[in-house]
């Protein structure tokens, strides 16, 4: 077989294989119907991944035409967007395993701003000047300090390598924390909570980095069949073990309850991490004791620009652990429990004769909303009726 052949049997295989995976993550009704949202919404970056590669391959298909084959040159402008944001998603789909206070919009976009600051000034340099195609080392010396776009591809090939070593760093260190938690339980359980799989799952990843690497400075038909052939080993294997956090996750969630009837079910945005606190705040009671009364005494949370971080400061504890005692007291998440606190005092102020006269706006103010849209929204969520509502419908009682 030629390689022209060869490269359109390896896309079809790709697509197919990509295609595959994600009807069979839409059709599976575990994953669809999994207790933790944020990893259900992980799965649905890993779907929306799956069909992308698979419609880079068909518009390259279709684009070049079947048998027909196009070598990539040098420090790849696609492989190096490809490679960067698989790199970036894959890495923060294995720490929210761990750690999902980690994995915010912020982090993303932090971690993601290279690559974009990148893609903006290759655009911008090939709107100054045409960019080259360069197959040899010998090409890439003789043209890089002459051409604009190449010299941003070749820096943004340098970042991506700094990248994987950062993201190799950040995952050890998330799953050496996570760890760390489960050296104070014992039990049956332990072995299965110790998610081995991710390293598995994390060193496949890494192979897909490294392979891009690889193509982006060899370029040819070996390196590129070879990247190729890890694509469609990797997703398989990735979707295949990363459904098994689903399994375990509710396996501890139906333990915790199971231990003693009168906990009250985790928040549903409990990770992982939250649901080991469990089994392990042996006084998460006299914490929450401690959390009430001082919420009762300073009301801190009336100060729109009060932080979680102020509290844990205050009681002297860590995030996980006063989450956990929140939990196992309320059912609800640190962050739900303190929007109720604002919203039942917005609820007694909307009431107090003092500030009938005051408007909404003041209101919202004065129980640490900074924002009317996040009040009203939050308040019509958990009172069922506007503020507004709720203020008429009480003057007429």
């Amino acid at each position: 077989m030629d390689i022209p052949a060869l490269h359109t049997l390896t896309n079809g295989i790709i697509i197919g294989i990509c295609l595959s995976i994600s009807f069979g993550l839409v059709c599976f009704k575990q994953m669809a119907h999994a207790i933790n949202p944020k990893y259900r919404r992980a799965c649905h970056f890993f779907i929306a991944a799956s069909l992308i590669i698979a419609a880079g391959h068909l518009a390259e298909l279709l684009v070049d035409g079947f048998g027909v084959y196009r070598s990539l040159d040098l420090f790849s402008i696609l492989v190096l967007v490809l490679a960067s944001s698989q790199a970036l998603m894959f890495t923060f789909m294995l720490i929210l395993l761990f750690d999902s206070r980690y994995v915010t919009f912020a982090n993303v976009m932090k971690h993601a701003a290279p690559s974009l600051v990148f893609i903006l000034l290759y655009v911008v340099s090939c709107c100054i000047e045409a960019d080259v195609c360069v197959y040899s080392l010998a090409e890439w010396r003789a043209c890089v300090v002459h051409n604009l776009p190449l010299a941003v591809r070749t820096l943004f090939g340098v970042t991506y390598t700094v990248q994987l070593f950062v993201y190799v760093r950040l995952f050890f260190r998330k799953k050496h924390r996570y760890i760390t938690h489960l050296k104070e339980l014992t039990g049956e359980c332990i072995s299965k909570l110790e998610l081995r799989w991710t390293m598995r799952a994390f060193l496949y990843a890494l192979s897909i980095g490294i392979g891009a690497w690889v193509l982006l400075v060899c370029p040819g038909p070996i390196p590129e069949f070879s990247f190729s052939f890890l694509i469609v080993v990797f997703y398989p294997a990735f979707a295949w073990l990363y459904t098994n956090y689903h399994y375990t996750y509710e396996m501890l969630r139906r333990f915790i309850v199971e231990q003693d009837g009168k906990l009250s079910q985790p928040p549903l945005e409990a990770d992982m991490g939250d649901l080991i606190c469990y089994l392990q705040s042996g006084d998460s009671n006299h914490l929450f004791e401690e959390l009430e009364a001082y919420l009762q005494k300073e009301q801190p949370y009336l100060d729109y620009n009060f932080k979680r971080d102020d509290l844990i400061k205050a009681l002297g504890t860590n995030e996980r652990n006063l989450s956990a005692a929140v939990g196992r007291a309320t059912g609800l998440t640190l962050q739900n429990y303190l929007l109720r606190l604002r919203i039942r005092h917005a609820m007694d102020l909307l009431l107090l004769p003092d500030y009938a006269n005051h408007t909404i706006e003041d209101i919202a103010g004065a129980s640490g909303f900074k924002a009317m849209r996040t009040f009203n929204r939050n308040f019509r969520e958990l009172v069922k009726m506007t503020p507004t509502e709720f203020r008429q419908q009480k003057s007429v009682l």
